[in-house]
Order: C-alpha cells, then structure tokens, then sequence
C-alpha cells in the first residue's frame, strides 16, 4: 500500500456542520491535503476524520523498496529464471512491471498536483486491467484530490464492488450515499462492513447517524458511542438525548463538545434550547450568539436569537435579526412568512413608519394571503390618520380565516 490512513483519537476536523455531503475526502499525496466537504442535512463525516498522508519522499521511497522487494525491477541473479521457463515468465514479469510502472508514475504525478495526467495514466492501464483494485484506489483519490467528487464515489463504488470487505471503499461508497440521504443503503452497507470485522470508527460514525436517521435511537446510541472521542459522535449524541428529553446527559455532552471546540454550532444551539426551557434567557442568548456566528447563514440560530430578543423586549435589534434572516437562501417559505408578520408588527409598536411601509409591502407580495402583515399595516395607516386606505388593508386581513374577527372589529371601528 502506498498511503497509511490514519483514524485516531486526536484526528478530528473542524467543526459545526451536522449535514452530509457526497464529495469525497482529502487525497493524501505528500503535504497536500485537500478536503472536500455542509450537509449542514446532515454531516459531512470527512471533515472529522481525515486520512494522514505521508511525506512524498517517504512515499516514493517505499514504494521503490517494495516494488524492488516483490521482484517487479527483476530479482538477484540467483533467483533468475532458468533458460526453459524465461519466456514464460518473462512475459508475466514484463506485465507486472508494466502496471507497477504506471501506478508508480501515476503517484509521481499526483504529489505534483498533476491529477490530470495521473488519472489518464490510471484510465488507461484500467482498459487493459478494470479490476485492478489498486489502480482503481488510486484513481478514486486522483479524482477526489482534482474536486471531482462525483468520478471519485462511482470510482470507490466500483472498488466496493469488487471487493466487498475493503473498509475505504465500503467507507466513501456509504459517505456518497448518504449524501444522498440513502440512508438505508447507508446502514445496511456499514452493518456488512462491520460483519467482515473490518468497521472502524468511520463506519460507527456513519452507521449512527444513519440509525438516528431512521429512527433506530438504540442502535444509533450504541454505534455513536463506539465512534469513539469524535466531535460529530459527540454532537449526535447530544441531539440524540434532547430528542429523548434527557436534557441534563444532552447538556454535559454538548458542554463536552465545545471544550474541543467552543464554536460548535449545533452544542450552542442546543445548549440555547436548553437554557430557553429553563427560563435563562440571557444564558440562552449567549448560546444563540455564539452559533449564529459559527454559522452566520443558518436561520435555525438567528430566529431563535431575535425571538428571545423580542421576548426580552430589545426590539431593536429583533428587527434586525429578523431582516437578515430575509436575506438567508435557507430560511424555509413558512419561517418567512412568520417573520414578515413579526417584523411588521414590531415596527408598529416602535412606530417605525418609515420602515414599516416597505417591509409590509415586500411581505405582501411575497404571502398575498397572510392577513397578519395586512392587519399591523393597517393599523400603522389607522394610526397615522389614514382611514380610507387603512380600511382597505382590513378588507384584505378579513380574507384570511386567521384574521377575519379580529380585522371586521378594525373596519367597522372606522367612521
């Protein structure tokens, strides 16, 4: 083999993101080490546990002794072929030199950044040999190392496939699938992985979050544990007890978390739900900070964040956070009609006129049915001594079931 994988303890990577992705991981040629990488559906496993690659000169010059010691580069005289046997054998030596020669130059290749060349030698030893394993994991890293996460998981897939219990392939086959959010095919592969005894703390890792996917907490709880001291298994762990409602073991676990690594997101998040439950809302609020900037493009964080703040009565900077959660590509459609209601409102009270006309108009357009924005927009009009075009916005408020009473009580109080 000419790359050591390295799964210990202390390997674990940056934090935050609980989604999974389908690309593949970092290719260990020399010191380059390029990972790919949000589920934030909802992992990517790869950026916690990272193979170890050797330096380029280590890696040529082992793989020169082996190549040397199996007999590739010819063997010492007294071990040469005897004249009757030389042409036989000489033509199987000259094969294996051959493919020996292209992954050789191939690696040379790809520590040089080369990927391109490199894959084109390995495709074009693969034409003459499709199920030469080590040519074929070379290639998927080739294609990984080059960003071409695609080619590299249907290049592990083919390893996979012929070769069942290899552990890296069944590894990346499972990571593309649950990139996919297959997590069927996900369990079932790591669960075989783990009946050929060759699982490790990659496969527990991927195999619990898959169980926690599917609902199988025990299963998820127990393959979790046995990932081992990894900030993901911690991290699920954690979500795991709050989804359980054992809130105290969810605590030290996410408290056990951010002592590795204190901008997790998903521990402050979490550790604010659990503050909030417990009436702490300033604690809960520094939680909520904290995760909004581990990740500033999450709503999950900022409408908890300018929730509590609007329950706290700090409606300026609710505003605020509630504007920029507008501004999110992930904010949900439903969330976003929540918010316009919400934003609209609090203007009302702060009587921010001059912000609230735009605002409520955009939200309009956006929900045409959402009686909510139309009531507060009608008020605001109301109060500014606009009674034709505020009884106007009731009309439209009473259209939504949710409004109707409470708009009708509106319009008929304007003479």
């Amino acid at each position: 083999m000419l790359f050591i994988m390295d799964y210990s303890d202390d390997k674990t990577g940056p934090a935050g993101h609980y989604r999974m992705h389908g690309s593949s991981p970092a290719f260990a040629f020399g010191m380059r080490m390029e990972g790919t990488g949000m589920i934030r559906s909802i992992m990517d496993i790869r950026n916690y546990m990272r193979p170890r690659c050797l330096n380029p000169f280590i890696l040529v010059a082992t793989f020169l002794a082996v190549y040397l010691f199996s007999g590739c580069a010819g063997g010492p005289p007294s071990e040469a072929p005897s004249p009757d046997t030389e042409e036989e054998t000489g033509e199987i030596g000259q094969d294996l030199d051959s493919s020996g020669a292209v992954i050789f130059d191939a690696t040379v290749a790809a520590q040089n950044s080369q990927f391109k060349t490199a894959a084109t030698m390995l495709m074009g030893l693969l034409e003459k040999e499709p199920d030469n394993i080590e040519a074929l994991r070379l290639l998927a890293r080739v294609y990984a190392a080059d960003g071409n996460a695609s080619a590299s998981s249907s290049t592990w897939e083919k390893v996979a496939t012929l070769s069942p219990s290899d552990p890296d392939a069944a590894y990346e086959a499972g990571s593309a699938l649950a990139g996919k959010e297959k997590w069927n095919e996900v369990r079932t592969r790591m669960l075989s992985t783990e009946a050929y005894g060759k699982a490790d703390k990659r496969h527990y890792l991927l195999l619990g979050q898959a169980s926690l996917e599917l609902g199988y907490n025990g299963e998820a709880e127990k393959y979790l544990l046995k990932a081992g001291d990894v900030e993901l298994a911690e991290v699920l762990l954690g979500k795991l007890y709050y989804k359980k409602g054992k809130t105290q073991l969810a605590e030290r676990t996410f408290k056990k978390t951010l002592e590795k690594n204190s901008g997790n997101y998903i521990a402050n998040l979490h550790l604010g739900y659990i503050n909030y439950s417990r009436n702490r809302k300033e604690v809960a609020l520094k939680y909520y900070r904290k995760a909004h900037r581990a990740d500033p493009d999450d709503p999950l964080a900022i409408l908890s964040m300018a929730s509590l703040l609007e329950k706290i009565g700090n409606r300026k900077d609710a505003v605020k956070y509630y504007k920029r959660s507008l501004t999110l590509r992930r904010t949900p459609v439903s969330e976003r009609r929540k918010v316009y209601i919400s934003l609209v409102r609090l203007m009302l009270e702060g009587k921010m006129y001059n912000e609230l006309y735009p605002v409520a108009g955009k939200g309009a357009g956006e929900f045409p049915d959402a009686g909510g924005i139309y009531f507060y927009w009608g008020e605001a009009l109301r109060l500014q001594g606009n009674n034709k075009k505020a009884r106007e916005m009731f009309n439209k408020a009473a259209r939504d079931p949710a409004w109707k009473k409470h708009a009708l009580e509106r319009f008929h109080s304007i003479r």
